[in-house]
């Protein structure tokens, strides 16, 4: 029969288990695609429910909503829908067919190209995934005497990647006043990660000085915010306030700042205001400072400071070509004004409280107006009331007809988006962005359009809808470019690393965390650069360069300095101490994890606390202390966890069961297995899944039923092989390998331990294993030169006796 079938736009392999659309691989789970595979190789007939099930699961007595749900999978994976059953049809009563035309295809399969990191991709079916194991050992039996010594691998915590959506949303609340007049058009483009070339306009509103009693120090930044929105609505480029304020430091200096602001933002112009209030009212003075040009001043005077800031604006807009900005909406009046002004200076700094009195005592009627009431739920989001916060924008949203507030309800719509996110309503959030953006569809405002496709990218994300995803991340960075948002930007660059970490792409997660740190180390906003560190962490391990994540895990401990909220502080010495682990640096490791246990309240930080613990028990196996390591496990596999720590929760099993042969408990650890296959049946995590392989391959191993164990370890060598990240790869091919190693079958051994050389130079395990199978094949200078490879890489790790040379170890077969 023909393994490779053509059908539309796809095609499916069935000998290499791949299915491509116009060339490009689309990942599957190994259920979705044997789900495809079967329907599409019985197309001629109709197939039952319990006949898929059998198939695909090996019994019948599956869920139904298990069996909808890869349904669902499959279907969306050939471009198939419930409501169009052009692919896949439903017999009612009975259950499925296949029904598109299938093509046999005998032409030799085009490889697929690389994807780039912003490139439409392939809706990935699996959960983040940057999987680890534990250490395995002798189990006191006979049989246990040839069970080959497993490596103690890293937990791949790749939930780490989102612990950044909560931040880049915390940070992506709306606080420009959204321009009147349209600005430049966002283009619509899906695929390439730099935006149109920039025009050499861009203008950075600097905080002002003022020359007034304390009570007016407001206005240093009310009136820099207030400048910068009327700039922005005559319709010139003006970096967000956000930018400028996170380089404020210690009241630096103007100079100082201005060199800082020239460094992160390279802009045109810089603006200073100066402002000296007098007997006869207020004097604002807006200094127009072009790069490497002389200063131009533009002076206003007024009874009010608010009224004099934006006569000055206006003159200095008219001067740079622009007409002063006539509001299509009703605007505030003189008060209101000022009242926002001084709430926006007070939330540029986060300073919750003093925005919070000023709207509670403002006049009863202008707390009813859609300016103040819209700041009023931006407090309730960033404290984390989010429910509040979504009845204010609700009532709100009610209010605003959307011929008079068109822009105003866009914001409204967009903020909707971020706390149906926070409040885990991930469905409504989509909607409510895409409604958000219909509403800007020709209205140019780049701000408020970047960061709304950036709000329903993480949406996207959570729904595991990656493809379109990646096309809303690179709409945002197209329209942060155009607004001047180097802010922004690097929060795209956190998102889209985050994204290609879901889809087992630590490669490309990577090179966005490290774009997004270089840009972030430039503004001082250092829970966000924490965030892109730590995972870099998280990617370096998953590439098994353990050097390159220590590295990274220091510059983040240095963050330890400044102020950083308590999960990323605890989150930072987390992705350390799993650094240092993996170099053999055991003491300073433990006393982190030590800290970190005593530190945690896991009632404010439910998820870090089974992390520590997984850890700690990873420790304690690479120590010999097994009954140590279960006793730490052991909470972690009673808890309901979430799929954001499916991981983890296998580490976990993988310890377990590893501790409990380690102990002689071989039944404990037969039922283990058991509950451990019953926990993974419901998972469509990939990881997850190879990590279920391998554990009943090392518990057949040890039981004797070598055919048995040879079969799992080639099933889950395969699936890591199609996942493609090498830490998955290592974790099995070191066990397998040391299967084989260890009944002398090194034939078999060679090709299998072959795939790590790359990784020997920087890898302890993967070094030990090629000393093992060196010294085993009698190759006794090479294996001495992995053998020394492997002690400088060891830290505090042991040598196993097996390949240290005081062993005695014979020579195998040639």
């Amino acid at each position: 029969m023909t393994r490779r079938l053509r059908f539309g736009s796809h095609l499916i392999d069935l000998a290499t288990r791949e299915l491509s659309e116009d060339g490009r691989l689309r990942p599957l789970s190994p259920r979705v695609f044997d789900c495809l595979a079967y329907l599409i190789e019985h197309r001629d007939r109709a197939i039952g429910r319990d006949e898929l099930m059998a198939a695909v699961w090996g019994k019948a007595d599956v869920a139904d909503t298990q069996l909808a749900q890869v349904m669902l999978k499959a279907r969306r994976a050939v471009g198939d829908s419930g409501e169009t059953q052009q692919a896949i049809r439903t017999v009612a009563g009975f259950g499925y067919r296949w029904v598109a035309e299938v093509v046999p295809c005998e032409e030799p399969a085009e490889p697929a190209p690389a994807e780039p990191a912003i490139a439409a991709a392939a809706a990935a079916e699996t959960a983040p995934s940057l999987p680890l194991a534990g250490t395995d050992g002798t189990d006191g039996t006979e049989q246990a005497r040839a069970t080959p010594p497993a490596s103690g691998r890293r937990t791949a915590l790749a939930v780490a990647v989102l612990v950044l959506v909560g931040i880049a949303l915390a940070a992506l609340w709306l606080r420009h006043r959204s321009p009147a007049t349209p600005a430049p058009a966002v283009p619509a483009r899906s695929g390439a990660a730099a935006g149109p070339a920039q025009p050499d306009d861009l203008i950075a509103v600097l905080p002002a000085s003022v020359d007034a009693p304390a009570e007016w120090t407001w206005l240093r930044l009310g009136v820099m915010e207030f400048v910068a929105g009327r700039l922005r609505q005559a319709g010139k480029r003006v970096a967000p306030s956000e930018n400028v304020v996170s380089m404020l430091r210690h009241d630096a200096a103007a100079g100082e700042l201005s060199e800082r602001v020239e460094r992160a933002l390279s802009p045109r112009w810089q603006i200073a205001a100066r402002l000296r209030r007098a007997d006869t009212g207020w004097t604002v003075d807006l200094d127009l400072r072009e790069r490497g040009g002389s200063v131009r001043s533009f002076p206003a005077r007024a009874d009010e400071p608010m009224a004099a800031a934006r006569i000055a604006a206006d003159l200095l807009a008219a001067a740079l070509g622009a007409a002063a900005p006539a509001d299509a909406a009703p605007g505030p009046g003189p008060a209101e004004e000022e009242r926002l002004s001084r709430i926006d200076a007070a939330l540029l700094i986060d300073d919750l409280e003093n925005a919070q009195r000023l709207i509670t005592t403002a006049p009863a009627a202008m707390r009813t107006t859609p300016e103040l009431r819209l700041r009023e739920a931006e407090i309730d989001f960033v404290a984390g009331r989010n429910e509040e916060a979504g009845q204010v924008l609700t009532r709100l949203l009610d209010d605003l007809p959307a011929e008079t507030y068109p822009l105003l309800r866009a914001r409204v719509v967009s903020g909707l988006g971020a706390v149906h996110v926070r409040l885990g309503e991930i469905a409504q959030a989509e909607q409510d962005t895409s409604a958000a953006l219909a509403l800007l569809e020709g209205r140019g405002d780049p701000i408020l359009i970047g960061k709304t496709h950036m709000r329903r990218g993480v949406a996207r994300s959570l729904l595991e809808r990656y493809d379109e995803a990646l096309a809303d991340f690179a709409q945002a960075r197209i329209a942060m470019q155009l607004a001047g948002d180097s802010l922004g930007l690097a929060q795209v660059e956190l998102n889209e690393g985050a994204l290609n970490g879901m889809r087992n792409h630590p490669d490309a997660a990577l090179t966005s965390f490290e774009r997004a740190a270089d840009q972030l180390e430039r503004f001082g906003v250092p829970n966000e650069l924490a965030t892109a560190l730590t995972n870099q962490v998280v990617a370096h391990r998953a590439l098994l360069q353990p050097r390159a994540a220590l590295a990274a895990s220091e510059r983040g401990m240095a963050l330890l300095a400044g102020p950083l909220t308590i999960d990323t502080a605890h989150l930072i010495q987390l992705r350390r101490a799993q650094a240092l682990l993996d170099v053999g640096r055991w003491r300073e490791a433990d006393g982190l994890l030590g800290e970190l246990a005593r530190a945690i309240d896991p009632a404010r930080e439910p998820g870090s606390a089974p992390l520590v613990a997984v850890e700690r028990a990873r420790l304690a196996l690479a120590r010999d202390q097994a009954e140590q390591a279960l006793a730490l496990v052991a909470p972690v596999l009673e808890e309901p966890l979430g799929p954001e720590l499916e991981n983890a929760q296998a580490e976990a099993w993988t310890i377990a069961l590893r501790a409990q042969r380690r102990l002689g408990r071989s039944g404990a650890a037969a039922a283990a297995i058991e509950r451990f296959g019953a926990w993974t049946e419901p998972s469509t995590n990939s990881s997850v899944r190879i990590r279920l392989a391998l554990a009943q391959a090392e518990q057949a191993f040890a039981e004797g039923r070598v055919a048995a164990a040879d079969a799992l370890y080639a099933q889950a060598l395969s699936d890591a092989n199609r996942q493609n990240v090498p830490l998955d790869l290592a974790e099995v091919a070191i066990a397998y390998a040391d299967s084989l190693i260890a009944r002398e079958e090194l034939r078999r051994a060679v090709p299998v331990t072959g795939q790590l050389d790359r990784f020997a130079t920087e890898d302890f395990d993967c070094a030990l294993l090629q000393a093992r199978l060196y010294l085993a094949l009698g190759q006794a200078q090479a294996g001495r030169t992995a053998l020394d490879r492997a002690r400088l890489l060891a830290g505090e790790r042991p040598l196993p006796p097996d390949v240290a040379p005081e062993s005695g170890i014979r020579p195998g077969p040639d």
